[in-house]
């Protein structure tokens, strides 16, 4: 038999059934299979070689070699078990190959995988022997053999041979090895490896995938991984997209934490996400290729959520890179998102994202509107999965940014682009969230996100409209929402409602039936909500893009009209119908309620613009009225009036212009005086008036601008037809004779006045006022003519009042009008009508002043002349319309209509019917016409009957100020009107041109700088009560629809900058002017020769000049600081930024306006600089100089690398002193040195910003001028005098003890902002060892003054101390203590002296926590816990110093006592004066015990310190057993035994029975004990433990433990009735309060059981007294038998033994087991009875008798070892009988 066939017989023996021609069969397990061969071998051996010469026979057939190479067939298993077999995906049982069985025989391993390895090479690139291109190749089903080997006896050889393999085989192979490696070689052959596949990593890197899958399998060294790391990020910008989440994954989980900044770094610069996506989308062949941006984001997301050093070091280098704009990338975007998901990243991500939008200090903005949405329209799928973070952060944007804002342009362009890129969901998220932040009720909110819902209509009407039933909702609340936001929402609504081109919607339908009812109430603001939503709606329907479209199927046609425009009919008639319901509802209402719907037609029309036939509807139905109604001339006033000779006008412009306005005709008040009857002819015609509630005049204003608005939409641009309105006169009063007034008379009438005959015009009214009597250049006599109309009689004044509130108004709308008019004889009207405007104002103001507090005092709102603001119903004027109240019962003729009315509605009964104009109705319906529903007489009649208090709902009646204040009252400058202040070179050459007035200037900067204050400064958020309107803006009261309040920033600052120029001329002027009237500064030589342009007519004029200087200079500084400046060069041909610098420039004739365009910008920003400067120079006040240094310090912040501290290092003294900060410091010195008056109107921001930039902008060394504040000048200043060795020039005259705190903040925070400033890494070791000892004497010197401070101060003053010394801590531990480790060998002497002076801050920084407690000051205590943290951080971070260092003996150990702010020792405790006897004596005893040590470590720690000050912090010294090294203070305990001795004194002495509480007693004391115990539990799972500090926690603890010692010991004295329920009760807490101080509070004060041993030690020890009363209460059942009690026996000895032996690890793992004592414990019963073990038995034998003899003397042993009267069991028993009980070395 030859060997072949033996081998052959042998494995069939064995098992196994070899067919030729196809696949062995099995039919044994390979466990005995292998058993099998293996005995075979071991008889016989020959039978190895055999075995492996007739392997290599069979693997030698190429074509056979697959059958030994696949799994056999099952054959009979002759054995049960199934251990060979295993299930694949299909379900079915397979077994192993031939040679993988093979391989598992020990003889035959390691020549068979030799000959593997061997014939792996010849089978390369061989397919299946089928044939099939889709089988598996050979030659990896060889490499597959070896895979998952139990055990390798040479792996080495095995590593080897693969390893030389994978050098010449082909890549396709070479994959194929790669990946298997991790499978096939052993633990030790890892190094081999690892090397190669690291040099794999550069030599193929089209293997780079499954090597650095390998790779992240196998152990790898450091420095083999930094290396595959570099060549990783090499190959990131060449990398497929489809490689990039692997490469990437690997990167981000291979990085340690030291190595995890420089890696994020390198990705961040050459990994181009939006380069390689959109590179693969071009690349895709077909839309079913999914794009790999999702996987790359993914691999990012899934390491850092793994990894904190990651997302540390990613957030750490997003923040710090804000000053590189356009290098912002989407993978920051990204990263920051998911991070803003994790919530411990939260508030830092919120930080760097505000700072990377607003503009701070010098940084310009990273992150624009135009980033988010480019980024979110290319990568929509990835900000899909991130998308609940973009909404949260849009959110947080919303409610942290006012609108036109920044922040708020952000969240609108992230809103906006996600609702267009993403899918139904999102949009809907989007609808919803948008809805909640209106309702939140906070201003900014409600205005961003309803300007976003009116964006979304905008761009994406269509995608919108399926969600409009959240907009639609609104509805219901429109009424708690100011009118602006209201508009916002209908005009959203309107948008979707029109999208069909017409108004045949159905959500159309129910907008019409919403506004009707709203215009029908009788309520004003629901008026004001129904006229905005008509007009809102009219827009939509009344647009160009609505009424005009293109005939879409003649195009279609190819016809030649098919661009003909067509107008949709049925739009305008709906249009039109909008139109007559509004005016139709006028008629029904009121004047005022007309006058909003003039002005908010008006709003439209200038705004977004009509239709021309909507205009030409307006002008035929409503001007035409204007000219019947308010206009005639000279030879009308006389068929209406009595005049003797032609009609005296006033202020006519034009003598030979007859047009005359009317205003008297309609003077309500002229009617109910009596001079309607008294001048008027009888046959007089008024025309045909309606008569409604409210003054007719009140529509005079708003009527004008709905006019000159038509007019100019249907003229293009041109006034023409109504320029006579510019000049025309008024007729304010008839010819009253005045000489001879009748004031005796109690009530006015027609006999009262009389016609003046005569043409003098001493007592003729109408004279008096005629012409330019009231406006004229002669200041003296207008004075004296209006102090002679202030002595006429009330209701002739009040007449008087009316008609000059309504010229004031009409001129108003005059200048509105024709201010932009383009021809100069318009133009030098409107400066002659704005020349008059301030003269009629102040004659108005003196007039209503005048009525001040008499009974004809005047109110524009209560006379009916603008709308009424409050939401009551609206009152019925009485003046033309006749109340006659029929009905039973008879009403007295001398009580007033509401009296007479309030009688029959509210106080008799029967049914009323009131004729009101011929209009009869109700009691109900008169009572709301006349008095409202929120008025109080009714409402406290009603609340009398029903017996309480009603609760008043209304709005605050309106305050009479008028008279104080009347700007609010009028009608608003539009924008148009300023353009009256644009000047060219023709207007500053013209000697004839009229100029306007220094009052008449002052008007228009006065609106101007409202409008600039209201949309350009930024203001503080304050978030509003919901339906709490928000304060209006100037002029909003009497102008409904203000085009300023609807206008964006960026709508007012456009408007601006066109007139910056000219302000800037105006403010040259009125310098000049100044200087040379009051003579008190040098005027520089560039601005010496400003042209006249503002007419001073006399010296009183100059203060005027002066408020006009005030006003311009916060209008430049409004533009200025405006945070939308850098990024509105966006939305305009050229740069905002350069515009505004380029004015600035040429205004100091150091730029000529053609080289701007060439000017670096640096130079730019500094000739802008340059010329403020010199405006500096000729302020005289202190708030002057401040807003100019506003306004250089935001100048210089264009220009954040000019002049960098690199260039400013090589500078002389001299050239550092003229830098743009060298003068900002310079400037803030002399403002502290009250070098101008008016310093005491210095506020305390103003003296935080002045030392603040005197400090920080210091072009010579910063830091010592922040020490000679902190040692010299802030110390001065708290005694008020200037010592003796004290410099003058170190003296500052503001700085005194009432501006000592603004001073001592701006110091503090300047010293924390040159740490954050200054370049710490590129400074030499020994430069900063002294930058670090000199912070450390500023912070010393800031610290020692609040020592020094009186009770005055001393609040404010230790609260910024507290606060500042948080962040120094903060900085010193991150920032300056890692330097200084790093040159600690080379300064070590200079260093301990650095850390030796700090120790003095420290220690005051405790003592001011101490004081905290003394004195009881909330927020003092608020920032203690945080302060202490941080001090304990710097304490350890000292100790890690000195101990890597090994310099341990340079710290020294000592006990810290509680010291207050003035360095006496107080306690560390607040006095508890509810302490009962019991803790007195424990007190005690422990004072006394600790009296000596204490006066001992007193000694040390004073023969320790080097000055008075005292030490609360020195620095830790080598870490010994039993001690701590932290800046804690200790317990002066003998002084806190003293403190408690006294209250408990005065307690006992004082104690009545008034102190207890009267419900508590026998009865009711089981409830009281367990609801104690229930509040006692909740406390603390309530308390957020992990929050405090160590020092808070350990007395938390032992409060807790005193509370259940206290409970625990009621126990002990109950009689029979309350004992068996209120053991349970104490049983069951017991329990609980076991089970919480194991699991809750043990393992907190385990970690911080090192740095407060004792005080821990001592809460264990009361601790004990609990658990030993608890044991007692165990105890008890056995005796008395209570099964009750018994069912919670069990389970609380449980937990009484984790407890215990808790206690015991604790006390082990902290090396303090000597405080630990082993006794035997004593059975004892609640009363301290002792007990046997068992429960007595009659029964019991005389050995248990003698046992519990023996039990009794034992016991009294333990009792007289007791220090107190408690019985003192141990929680549980030990084995052995044996117990632990913790005991402090004190009581031993």
């Amino acid at each position: 038999m030859d060997s072949s066939q033996r081998c052959r017989e042998v494995i069939q023996t064995c098992g196994v059934e070899l067919v030729d021609g196809s696949i062995p069969v099995l039919h044994t397990p390979s466990t005995l299979f292998r058993y099998q061969l293996n005995e075979a071998i071991r008889s016989d051996a020959d039978l190895v070689a055999y075995m492996g010469d007739y392997l290599d026979e069979l693997l030698s057939d190429h074509d056979a070699i697959s059958l030994y190479l696949d799994p056999m067939t099952l054959g009979t298993v002759t054995d049960d078990s199934t251990a060979t077999m295993h299930v694949v995906s299909g379900g079915l049982p397979q077994t192993e190959s031939l040679v993988r069985l093979m391989l598992g025989v020990d003889a035959l391993q390691s020549r068979l995988v030799a000959t593997l390895v061997d014939k792996f090479p010849e089978y390369i690139g061989d397919e299946g022997t089928d044939g099939d291109a889709s089988a598996t190749k050979v030659s990896v089903k060889i490499l597959r053999q070896l895979r998952w080997l139990d055990y390798v006896l040479d792996s080495g050889a095995l590593t080897e041979k693969l390893l030389e393999t994978l050098g010449f085989v082909p890549p396709d192979m070479q994959r194929e090895i790669v990946v298997a490696l991790p499978d096939i070689i052993s633990d030790s052959d890892n190094t081999q490896v690892t090397k190669v596949l690291a040099s794999m990593l550069k030599e193929t890197p089209e293997l780079m995938l499954p090597v650095l899958d390998t790779l992240g399998s196998l152990d790898c060294a450091p420095a083999l991984l930094q290396g595959a790391r570099n060549s990783v990020i090499s190959h990131l910008a060449s990398a497929e997209p489809i490689e990039l989440p692997v490469l990437l994954r690997f990167l981000l989980q291979s990085v340690s934490a030291d190595a995890a900044a420089p890696v994020i770094m390198r990705i961040r610069k050459r990994l181009d996400v939006d380069s390689i996506v959109l590179a693969s989308r071009q690349r895709s062949a077909s839309a079913a290729d999914q794009s790999p941006d999702v996987l790359i984001f993914d691999a990012i997301a899934t390491s850092l959520r793994s990894h904190k050093h990651l997302r540390d070091a990613w957030l750490k280098i997003i923040a710090s890179d804000a000053d590189n704009v356009g290098s912002q990338t989407t993978l920051d975007l990204v990263v920051l998102l998911i991070l803003h998901q994790i919530t411990t990243h939260t508030k830092r991500v919120e930080s760097a994202l505000k700072a990377k939008i607003d503009i701070v200090s010098s940084q310009p903005i990273a992150y624009t509107p135009a980033l988010f949405e480019s980024n979110i329209a290319r990568f929509p799928a990835v900000f899909s999965v991130h998308f609940p973070a973009l909404v949260s952060v849009s959110g947080w944007l919303i409610q942290t940014s006012a609108l036109g804002s920044q922040g708020s342009r952000v969240a609108t362009s992230i809103l906006v682009s996600a609702f267009a890129a993403m899918g139904m969901f999102q949009r809907q998220e989007i609808s919803g969230e948008l809805a909640v932040h209106i309702g939140s009720g906070n201003v900014n909110e409600i205005d961003t996100a309803a300007h976003i819902y009116l964006e979304l209509a905008t761009k994406h009407p269509y995608e919108l409209r399926p969600f409009a039933v959240f907009i639609k909702g609104l509805l219901d609340y429109v009424d708690n929402l100011d009118i602006a936001h209201v508009r916002t929402i209908f005009d959203t609504l309107g948008i979707l409602s029109t999208l069909a081109g017409g108004a045949d919607d159905s959500m159309f339908s129910d907008l019409y039936i919403f506004v009707r009812k709203q215009l029908s109430s009788v309520f004003p603001k629901y008026n004001r909500i129904g006229v905005v939503g008509t007009v809102s709606l009219l827009r939509q329907l009344g647009g160009e893009h609505t009424l005009e479209a293109t005939r879409a199927d003649d195009e279609c046609a190819g016809s030649s009209m098919s661009q003909a425009p067509r107008v949709n009919i049925q739009a305008l008639r709906r249009a039109v119908q909008l139109l007559e319901m509004l005016m139709d509802s006028g008629r029904h209402q009121s004047w005022t309620f007309i006058s909003m719907t003039y002005d908010e037609l008006a709003h439209i029309v200038e705004t977004h613009g009509l239709h021309q036939q909507l205009l030409m509807w307006l002008h035929e139905n409503v001007s035409s009225k204007f000219a019947a109604q308010f206009l005639g001339d000279v030879e009308d006033l006389s068929r209406r009036y009595l005049l003797s000779g032609h009609a005296s006008v006033a202020l006519s412009l034009d003598d030979d212009e007859t047009a005359v306005l009317d205003v008297f005709n309609h003077n309500d008040d002229a009617e109910t005086s009596g001079l309607h009857a008294a001048t008027k002819r009888a046959d007089a015609d008024d025309g045909d008036v309606p008569r409604l509630r409210g003054c007719v005049l009140s529509c005079l204003p708003s009527l004008l601008r709905l006019i000159q608005v038509c007019e100019k939409a249907l003229g293009d641009g041109s006034l023409g037809e109504i320029d006579a309105l510019l000049v025309c006169g008024i007729y304010l009063l008839p010819p009253i004779d005045v000489a001879s007034p009748h004031p005796s008379l109690a009530s006015p009438s027609a006999s009262q006045y009389n016609t003046a005959l005569s043409d003098d015009s001493s007592g003729n009214a109408s004279l008096l006022l005629a012409g330019n009597a009231l406006v004229g250049i002669d200041e003296d006599s207008r004075l004296d003519l209006i102090k002679s109309i202030c002595r006429w009689p009330i209701d002739l004044r009040r007449a008087l009042c009316t008609s000059l509130y309504v010229a004031v108004n009409w001129f108003r709308e005059v200048i509105n009008a024709f201010a932009d008019q383009d021809a100069d004889e318009v133009r030098a009207k409107v400066i002659m009508r704005v020349n008059q405007l301030e003269q009629i104002e102040r004659g108005l103001e003196a007039l209503a002043e005048s009525l001040s507090g008499t009974n004809g005092e005047f109110h524009p709102q209560r006379a009916g002349l603008i709308p009424e603001m409050s939401d009551t119903a609206a009152r019925t004027a009485t003046n033309g319309l006749s109340l006659r109240i029929s009905g039973p019962g008879t009403l007295n003729p001398t009580e007033s209509v509401a009296e007479n009315m309030d009688v029959g509605l509210g106080l008799k009964e029967g049914s009323f019917m009131v004729d009101v104009g011929g209009l009869l109705l109700s009691q109900e319906d008169t009572h709301k016409l006349v008095h409202g529903t929120n008025d109080e007489h009714l409402g406290d009649a009603s609340a009398k009957k029903r017996g309480r208090k009603r609760k008043s709902t209304g709005a605050a009646p309106v305050v009479n100020d008028f008279a104080k204040e009347l700007h609010p009252f009028l009608r608003e400058l539009s924008f148009s009107a300023f353009d009256i202040l644009k000047l060219d070179e023709a207007d500053r050459q013209s000697e004839h041109r009229p100029l306007l007035s220094a009052r008449g200037l002052s008007v228009i900067l006065r609106e101007l700088q409202a409008a600039v204050a209201s949309k350009l400064v930024r203001r503080a958020e304050k978030r509003v009560p919901w339906g709490k309107p928000s304060p209006p803006v100037f002029g909003a009261l009497a102008t409904f629809s203000s085009n300023i309040a609807g206008s964006s920033a960026r709508d007012v600052f456009s408007r601006v900058r066109v007139l910056f120029p000219s302000l800037l001329q105006y403010l040259d002027a009125c310098l000049h002017v100044r200087a040379r009237f009051r003579n008190d500064v040098d005027e520089p030589e560039q601005l010496s020769h400003a042209p006249r342009i503002v007419a001073v007519d006399s010296l009183s004029d100059v203060s005027v000049v002066e408020l006009c200087i005030d006003r311009l200079l916060h209008i430049v500084s409004a533009v200025l600081s405006w945070d939308g400046l850098q990024t509105d060069s966006a939305h305009t041909h050229e740069s905002s930024l350069t515009l505004v610098l380029g004015a600035l420039a040429r205004q100091g004739q150091r730029t000529h306006a053609d080289e701007i365009s060439n000017i670096v910008p640096n130079v730019l920003v500094r000739r802008a600089f340059d010329y403020l400067h010199d405006v500096a120079q000729m302020v005289a006040t202190s708030m002057r100089a401040i807003d100019v240094l506003r306004m250089l310090v935001a100048v210089r912040s264009f220009a954040p690398s000019c002049e960098s501290f690199d260039e400013i290092s090589g500078m002389t003294a001299e050239q550092r002193i003229a830098t743009m900060d060298g003068r900002i410091s310079g400037m803030a010195r002399r403002v502290l040195d009250a070098k101008w008056d008016a310093i005491q109107e210095l506020r305390p921001a103003d003296l935080e910003l002045l030392v603040g930039l005197h400090i920080i902008r210091c072009p010579h060394n910063r830091l010592d001028l922040a020490y000679t504040y902190a040692a010299h000048i802030l110390p001065q200043s708290i005694q008020g005098s200037i010592s003796e060795d004290v410099d003058d020039s170190e003296a500052l005259a503001t700085l005194k003890p009432a501006t000592f705190a603004p001073a001592y903040k701006a110091v503090s925070q300047a010293l924390a902002t040159i740490v954050q400033d200054s370049r710490l890494t590129n400074m030499g070791s020994s430069d900063m060892v002294q930058f670090s000892g000199r912070i450390v004497d500023t912070w010393v010197e800031l610290t020692r003054i609040t020592q020094t401070l009186d009770a005055s101060l001393q609040r404010t003053v230790l609260i910024v101390a507290l606060r500042s010394g948080l962040t120094m801590t903060d900085l010193f531990a991150k920032t300056i203590l890692p330097l200084l480790d790093a040159c600690f060998f080379t300064h070590r002497d200079e260093i301990v002296a650095v850390l030796e002076r700090m120790r003095k801050a420290t220690r005051i920084l405790q003592s001011i926590c101490n004081h905290s407690k003394a004195s009881q000051d909330t927020k003092l205590q608020s920032a203690v816990p945080q302060t202490k943290r941080k001090l304990e951080q710097l304490i350890f971070q000292v100790y890690v110093l000195m101990g890597n260092n090994d310099s341990m003996s340079a710290l020294t150990l000592g006990r810290l006592k509680h010291r207050g702010v003035r360095g006496e020792v107080v306690s560390s405790q607040i006095p508890r004066d509810y302490e009962s006897e019991g803790n007195e004596s424990e007190a005690e005893e422990e004072g006394e015990e600790e009296e000596e040590s204490d006066r001992a470590e007193d000694v040390q720690m004073e023969s320790a310190s080097d000055d008075n000050v005292p030490d609360p912090a020195l620095p830790p010294t080598k870490r010994n057993r039993g001690h701590n090294v932290t800046v804690r203070s200790k317990v002066g305990k003998r002084m806190e035994v003293l403190q408690r001795k006294e209250i408990l004194a005065k307690r006992r002495k004082s104690a009545d029975n008034s102190a207890a509480l009267d419900t508590l007693n026998p009865t009711t004391f089981a409830s009281a004990y367990k609801a104690v115990n229930q509040v006692l539990v909740t406390v603390v799972q309530d308390s957020r433990l992990r929050n405090l500090s160590s020092s808070d926690m350990v007395q938390f603890s032992g409060r807790i433990v005193d509370t259940w010692v206290k409970l625990t010991r009621i126990t002990q004295t109950l009689d029979a009735s309350l004992s068996r329920s209120m053991l349970i009760v104490a049983l069951r807490s017991g329990l609980t309060m076991t089970d919480l101080f194991a699991k809750t509070i043990l393992p907190l004060l385990a970690a911080c059981f090192f740095t407060h041993r004792d005080e821990i030690v001592a809460v264990l020890e009361r601790m004990r007294k609990a658990t030993r009363i608890l044991q007692s209460v165990c105890n008890y059942p056995k005796t008395s038998q209570d099964t009750k009690l018994q069912s919670a026996v069990p389970q609380t000895k449980r937990k009484l033994e984790q407890l215990i032996f808790q206690v015991y690890v604790l006390m082990g793992n902290n090396d303090s087991m000597s405080a630990l004592t082993l006794g035997r414990l004593k059975h004892l019963i609640v009363r301290s009875e002792d007990v046997s073990l068992q429960i007595l038995r009659d029964y019991e034998s005389e050995d248990n008798e003698s046992e519990t003899e023996s039990d009794q003397a034992e016991n009294d042993q333990l009792e007289s070892e007791s220090n107190d009267n408690v019985p003192d069991p141990a929680p549980v028993q030990a084995k052995g009988g044996r117990s632990v009980i913790v005991r402090s070395k004190v009581d031993k």
